[in-house]
């Protein structure tokens, strides 16, 4: 027996500390190759995200950087089927592992259909 109630869409934020300048371009472009080149200082061409729902990586990015916080907010299954397999343990803080993303390339044009923000806190 099938509930005929729609399911609430469950959403996951990933969170990024753009670099110096940066940060209105990929709000406003979104992500794209030539941002993110395979030389310094990104050398893998890869674009690096805090993991869902802990914003602690990219804030301590962020007090170099100074551009604020990029939020991209994805629908779990999507997520699940597309970024949950590029997570990376960080590192340990209050006794949990800390999530980082390593998106590549060719993950940007599905990033790039969800909603962004950029907050400076």
């Amino acid at each position: 027996m099938g509930s005929t109630e729609p399911q609430a869409t469950q959403i996951v934020t990933i969170y990024k500390a753009p670099q110096k300048g940066k940060g209105q371009t990929l709000l406003k472009e979104g992500f794209q190759p030539v941002d993110f080149p395979f030389r310094p200082p990104y050398l893998d061409g890869n674009c690096y995200f805090a993991g869902p729902n802990d914003r602690s990586i990219a804030e301590e990015f962020n007090q170099s950087y100074k551009e604020g916080i990029l939020e991209v907010s994805i629908e779990l299954a999507t997520y699940n089927q597309y970024f949950k397999m590029v997570e990376c343990r960080y590192d340990e803080r209050d006794g949990r592992d800390r999530i980082e993303l390593v998106v590549p390339q060719s993950l940007f044009p599905i990033l790039n259909q969800f909603p962004r923000v950029l907050k400076s806190r």
